[in-house]
């Protein structure tokens, strides 16, 4: 049910809007980014093959790196396309495509004595992918385990090439990729808190669009997103759907006879006494000046009627206003969903019910298709 007024909303986030990406469009995202990524080791492998074809390294050796790239890069690909990966905190896998990364660069540098040139480079290249995704308790520990397996392949290089590398070389590599690594961490960790806070932001102003400013209920703009999803939902399910438009009655006699202040602390009320007589899992948003939409999944006619009842009686059991002891009454017409029906249509069907309980003499509940309430 949506909050009153004054109370701590719901996120947003929570109800799916029509620009929210569905976990399908999510996971299709993860797998074209992963695209991107594999295209980024053809492009290692292609400047490998250069320096194979330059003598830096046997063809041999090549084309064992390459079998192990592709052979990696399938299974991580097998794993997005059975959504194995939704199993992880990060369903994208980026730091474990980082580490593996970083694994396979031992066997690289010891692919020949010359490949300490590609070092620099290609864990530019990691960083740059670990920027974008992790956070910085990840980077912290990425970065150590980069820097750890950097450390090995110099050793096992010293060991293998003994009297073959140039040291000066070789130290001048490890100043530049321990340089690079401090860095990119440093980099990376500030843009994780950039991209903190613009999360925050983007949130508190997703909350503001989906908030009416005066009552604190749905926006026109969400609680139709919410329906939408409500029809999709009851669609699938068959469960029944109802909508209920409920209307002040003379509110423009509020505003005439005490002013506009009274009339935004009637609507106040009105938001308060309504949100309070509905059923949980019901969403209350304001639909346009007087006007609310409320939703009423798994209700049928008769349910939807007497929550419609309900409200009604909430709304008038007290005065909005106790200095002049003045009350609110509400018109409200019903529909409930038909297979097939959309946003627009529905919405139609309980303005018209509505409108026949204003003609009826308002203050009383009208449902589509039936007698009067």
């Amino acid at each position: 049910m949506s909050k009153q007024p004054g109370a701590r909303p719901t996120p947003p986030d929570e109800h799916a809007g029509a620009t929210q990406r569905t976990p399908a469009e999510q996971q299709r995202l993860r797998v074209l980014r992963f695209a991107a990524a594999s295209a980024t080791y053809a492009i290692g492998i292609s400047i490998l093959a250069l320096c194979a074809a330059l003598g830096m390294l046997s063809w041999a050796r090549w084309g064992l790196i390459a079998a192990a790239f592709a052979a990696i890069n399938l299974a991580f690909l097998l794993v997005f396309l059975r959504r194995a990966n939704l199993a992880f905190a990060d369903p994208s896998l980026t730091q474990g495509q980082v580490i593996v990364a970083c694994s396979m660069m031992v066997p690289i540098l010891l692919a020949g004595p010359r490949l300490d040139l590609v070092a620099v480079p290609f864990y530019s290249v990691l960083f740059v992918f670990a920027m974008l995704k992790l956070s910085s308790r990840q980077l912290v520990w990425t970065t150590a385990y980069m820097l750890a397996t950097y450390a090995l392949a110099v050793a096992l290089r010293l060991h293998c090439y003994a009297g073959v590398l140039d040291l000066g070389d070789e130290t001048v590599t490890a100043v530049l990729v321990v340089a690079s690594a401090i860095w990119f961490a440093g980099a990376a960790s500030y843009i994780y808190r950039l991209r903190s806070r613009l999360k925050e932001t983007v949130a508190r102003l997703g909350e503001i669009a989906a908030r009416d400013g005066l009552t604190g209920l749905w926006s026109r703009r969400h609680i139709d997103a919410l329906l939408l999803k409500e029809i999709q939902r009851a669609a699938r399910s068959g469960a029944p759907l109802a909508v209920a438009l409920a209307d002040l009655d003379h509110f423009k006699s509020v505003n005439d006879r005490f002013g506009h202040a009274a009339g935004d602390a009637a609507l106040q009320y009105a938001s308060r006494a309504i949100g309070t007589s509905l059923r949980g899992g019901d969403e209350l948003g304001r639909w346009g000046g007087e006007e609310f939409l409320i939703l009423l999944p798994n209700a049928n006619a008769e349910q939807a009627r007497a929550c419609a009842n309900r409200l009604r009686e909430a709304l008038a059991a007290q005065p909005f206003d106790a200095a002049t002891q003045a009350r609110l009454t509400v018109s409200v017409g019903l529909a409930v969903w038909t297979p097939g029906e959309g946003v627009a249509e529905l919405v139609a069907r309980a303005d018209r019910a509505m409108y026949r309980a204003k003609q009826a003499g308002r203050n009383r509940v009208e449902v589509d298709g039936e007698g009067s309430g």
